[in-house]
């Protein structure tokens, strides 16, 4: 009998034009991180530095004459926090029910014994290709008595095909025999939905979760047209004025007239508009650590088949 032994930790050399590539690789990568990280470094240097420090060198990237005074002016300001308000309440408020319905949605199609599936998948590719367009909605909302509410910008777009697909392909990755097994031990369909496929689907709800929680705090379409009350306006909406307009007349609305000029020695409209962009992509920041490890499993979905 032959033995033969395995060296355990060797080294599997690599050849030149696999070095080559590597390195390349590597410069281009960095090079590429740097570009989409050098305008945040900039805009969190310029809303931390003193105004003239910004007009002698606008390419900075560490704060010079730090001073947070652009961020006190914006925290002072009630008119802005109204706005953050109003995005958290519509953000929370349509990511859980769109959750929610996609999720009860996506389920019955990924069963095997369901009948009628391919009539609901028809019809869940036509919303996918056809769209009835923007006045059709905003007359259904009218109708409905939303206009100037915040459910306007909750209930519209709650289902999404796009995420139920990506739901649905994972729910039919699930190993089918635990829904059986639930099953025989007499448990019953909202037992096993909520206590068995949910549990076991947090990498497809996290996935979901960021889109949907990404896609409604940067969105201002909708808020544009269905609300004019600036009370209700949501956070992004106030930003795109504040940075559309190249001014701040949105957050001196509210402020003292006097406070403001002599606070504007030092804090001029293009620190006050970084500063606001920084406070109003803070909270996905926060959130998206969190989501992060089940994210890079969600996103595989459907991918690999085991």
């Amino acid at each position: 009998m032959v033995k033969t032994t395995i060296k355990k930790n060797t080294k599997i050399k690599e050849s030149i034009p696999e070095r080559i590539f590597a390195v390349c690789n590597y410069i281009l990568l960095t090079l590429v991180a740097m570009a989409m990280l050098y305008p945040v470094l900039n805009i969190v240097a310029v809303s931390l530095s003193n105004y003239n420090e910004y007009l002698k060198a606008p390419w900075i990237i560490l704060p010079r004459r730090f001073t947070t005074a652009a961020y006190e002016l914006v925290f002072e300001n009630a008119y802005f926090w109204r706005s953050y308000l109003n995005s958290i309440i519509v953000t929370v408020g349509h990511t859980t029910l769109s959750l929610m319905v996609t999720a009860l949605f996506a389920w019955p199609l990924a069963r095997k014994e369901v009948k009628g599936k391919s009539v609901l998948m028809a019809i869940l590719i036509f919303t996918m290709v056809f769209n009835p367009g923007m006045i059709p909605n905003y007359l259904n909302i009218q109708k409905l008595g939303l206009l100037d509410t915040l459910w306007a910008l909750i209930i519209p777009g709650t289902f999404s095909a796009f995420n139920c697909v990506i739901m649905m392909s994972f729910f039919r990755e699930l190993p089918y025999e635990l829904v059986e097994a639930a099953m025989v031990d007499g448990g019953s369909e909202p037992y096993i939905f909520t206590k068995l496929v949910l549990p076991l689907s947090k990498p497809v709800l996290a996935s979901v979760t960021l889109f949907l929680a990404v896609g409604t705090w940067n969105s201002y379409f909708g808020a544009q047209i269905y609300i004019s009350d600036r009370d209700l306006w949501p956070m992004a909406l106030t930003l795109k004025e504040i940075l559309m307009t190249a001014s701040t007349q949105l957050l001196e609305a509210e402020s003292d007239p006097m406070a403001l000029s002599s606070a504007f020695t030092e804090v001029k409209t293009r620190t006050i508009q970084y500063a606001s962009v920084v406070i109003a992509t803070l909270p996905i920041m926060c959130v998206y650590p969190f989501l992060q490890k089940h994210f890079s499993k969600g996103v595989m979905v459907g991918s690999v088949k085991g």
